[in-house]
């Protein structure tokens, strides 16, 4: 890599990184591994290491899981994250080094790594005063209401003076199990493990549910201390916390040479999935607090202590069977029905298996042992097939012909991996396109999810898309668990779709290859449906994002004469096939827009319909065809996509807010 590609990739991973820090401390809802993202950042500092230059803010802390309507409390000492060792040889390696410095090997403590959500608790003359997050690592949101739900946590120690004691708040696992259950059951959004339910359960406003949550937590370390600790080493540290009441992890150990501390670490790693809480690796400290103190601190972690992780979690199980669903535009995926089991904190019985292709390249059997991880710890993914275990007698897996539910053919376009169901009247295909259409993002109908319209289509209140609005609101009212509040409230959000804008409309449709910005550019450029369904080929094309394979789609839609018959009947209904927006000035005439990142003054849609009041198109990715990439806070990959095309302006949403100003 020459200086300008390394400065291009610091860019795009420090982007990266934050990105993952929001999706994994303040949402909540991780895309990647631990290991994936230890990844990232350790590419990033050796990146950092050869230009000489100060290190991004990447870097220089830990995630921030504040919320943005939460109040804050700032930490009396800072709470920093840990360097990491993937293999026992850098392990070992780190405590090497501090041994060669200082002239003698020191003792270690190694405990236990808790995967859960970090909490700050303060007290001051033996009271406990507040409770607080991790945050950023300089303040942290106060939880002390919810916090005190929690059982065995002393509020008052026999410690005087002012002290912060650390640790991790926890969702037992059997409990986590049994709460995800009971959410899907009443279809409820699921957690993606204990982590993440032990973070959104301490910040719920609602105190009597956040008291029905089994929350525990398990406590480890201090922070600020004033006078002085009755202790002077982690081991016993930890004796204390336990005299004072703090509920801490058994297993834990002090080390003085290599086989002890290794053989610890692989007891711990056999041990993970027997314990009722999550641990993802062993915590190394130096004992000795005075040790602590002279080692000292880098600007991201202590130099005195280290956090040895353990491979991503990998679990066999058996194949039961295979299922296929059939997806809105009558997309075969095949799933895997697997023998249940535990793995990176939930129970995973269902795993996606793409397509037919992925199937073949497994080469599956009946009746296959798999070994499955957790992409991004959430997502299970086949890693590979034991066919040392395979039964000589087991099949091949059959690949169906025709659709699992209607019956019809499937057919398979040329280069494409999916497999189609070729009948539009396909009941699968209607409970999905229904769906679609009521989402949030197309006319969103609250009140009409996956699980209301199968109900829905069950009882025969609605048997196509355009029912939707010539409901049974009586019959709906009558339904076990829904009631006239529900039927109510179902009425009054299908009665507001009727003011979606063309572009809304157009998008819950579901022309094949149709996304929200592709239907928003062709609604503002034909301006309604009846010149959209009477444009040729060469017309669709003409329009940006809008290639040859989509144009043939649009035209293949509208020349489906039952396609035409739903545009009417909506039409019948009141719904608006108009696209309606003011136009301000053409300032922003033949230029195309993209945003990538937060705004401060606008939101993403807000900004996006202000662009196209003055003339501006919008884009739904980077490509030669766009102008100005509008740049936020956080920006993700599109910036580093812009910046390798070197054709795109970058501009910062001020710039764009004056390029308008001449218009008011």
């Amino acid at each position: 890599m020459n200086k300008k590609e390394i400065e291009t990739r610091i860019k795009a991973l420090s982007s990266e990184i934050e990105r993952h820090n929001i999706l994994y401390y303040r949402n909540s809802s991780p895309e990647i591994t631990d290991f994936e993202y230890d990844m990232l950042v350790r590419e990033l500092k050796e990146l950092v290491k050869k230009t000489g230059e100060a290190a991004p803010k990447a870097l220089s802390g830990v995630g921030n899981d504040l919320s943005l309507s939460g109040s804050t409390i700032p930490h009396k000492q800072r709470m920093i994250s840990l360097d990491n060792a993937y293999t026992l040889a850098e392990l070992m390696a780190w405590w090497d080094k501090i041994a060669l410095e200082q002239g003698v090997r020191p003792a270690v403590c190694a405990e236990l790594k808790i995967d859960g959500f970090g909490i700050n608790l303060f007290y001051d003359k033996g009271q406990l005063r507040y409770a607080s997050t991790r945050g950023d690592g300089i303040e942290g949101e106060d939880v002390t209401r919810n916090f005190l739900t929690l059982p065995d946590i002393p509020r008052e120690i026999s410690l005087k003076g002012e002290i912060e004691i650390r640790g991790e708040i926890y969702y037992p696992i059997k409990s986590f199990l049994q709460m995800n259950e009971a959410r899907r059951e009443s279809g409820e959004k699921v957690f993606a493990n204990p982590r993440n339910a032990a973070a959104g359960s301490i910040k719920l406003k609602d105190i009597h549910e956040v008291a029905k949550r089994p929350l525990r937590a398990l406590f480890y370390t201090i922070g600020h201390v004033a006078p002085a600790l009755p202790v002077n080493c982690q081991i016993d540290l930890l004796a204390w916390l336990k005299e004072m009441g703090f509920p801490v992890a058994e297993n834990y150990l002090q080390c003085r040479d290599h086989d002890g501390l290794a053989d610890f670490c692989g007891k711990m790693e056999d041990l993970r999935g027997k314990l009722d809480y999550d641990i993802d690796g062993v915590v190394v400290k130096m004992d000795d607090f005075t040790l602590q103190k002279k080692l000292g601190f880098t600007a991201k972690s202590p130099k005195w202590a280290i956090a040895y992780k353990f491979k991503p979690e990998e679990k066999e199980t058996k194949l039961l069977g295979v299922e296929y669903q059939v997806g809105r535009t009558g997309a075969i995926t095949p799933v895997a029905i697997l023998e249940p089991v535990y793995i990176s904190g939930s129970t995973v019985s269902r795993c996606t298996l793409h397509n037919f292709d992925e199937i073949r390249r497994l080469d599956l059997h009946e009746a296959d042992v798999l070994t499955i991880v957790k992409s991004g710890e959430i997502i299970p993914k086949i890693l590979s097939v034991n066919t040392q275990m395979r039964d000589p007698q087991a099949r091949e897996l059959p690949l169906p012909d025709s659709c699992p539910v209607c019956h019809s053919p499937l057919s398979r376009e040329p280069e494409a991996a999916i497999e189609y169901c070729t009948s539009a009247d396909c009941p699968a295909q209607l409970a999905r396109s229904i769906e679609h259409f009521a989402s949030r993002d197309a006319m969103d109908i609250m009140g009409l999810g996956a699980s209301s319209v199968a109900r829905f289509l069950e009882e025969g209140i609605i048997a196509s898309i355009e029912d939707i609005y010539r409901i049974d609101y009586e019959r709906v009212a009558a339904l076990d668990r829904m009631g006239d509040k529900s039927a109510k409230n179902l009425m009054q959000a299908v009665e507001y779709s009727k003011q979606q804008n063309f572009d809304r409309v157009l998008f819950a449709l579901g022309i094949r290859f149709v996304g929200a910005v592709t239907a928003r550019n062709l609604a503002q450029h034909f301006g309604d449906i009846h010149h959209l369904q009477a444009a040729s080929i060469e017309e669709l094309s003409a329009v940006p994002e809008v290639g040859d394979k989509i144009a043939l789609a649009i035209r293949e839609y509208f020349d489906n004469p039952k396609n035409i018959e739903l545009i009417c009947k909506l039409l019948e209904y009141g719904i608006s096939m108009t696209y309606h927006y003011e136009i301000s000035s053409n300032l922003l005439a033949e230029k195309s827009f993209l945003i990538t990142g937060s705004m401060v003054h606008y939101g993403r849609k807000d900004l996006e319909a202000l662009i196209q009041s003055h003339g501006g198109k919008i884009l739904s990715g980077v490509s030669k065809a766009l102008d100005y990439l509008v740049l936020g806070e956080k920006p993700g990959s599109k910036l580093t996509k812009a910046e390798k095309l070197g054709t795109v302006k970058i501009i910062s949403e001020d710039e764009l807010l004056d390029m308008m100003k001449s218009a008011e």
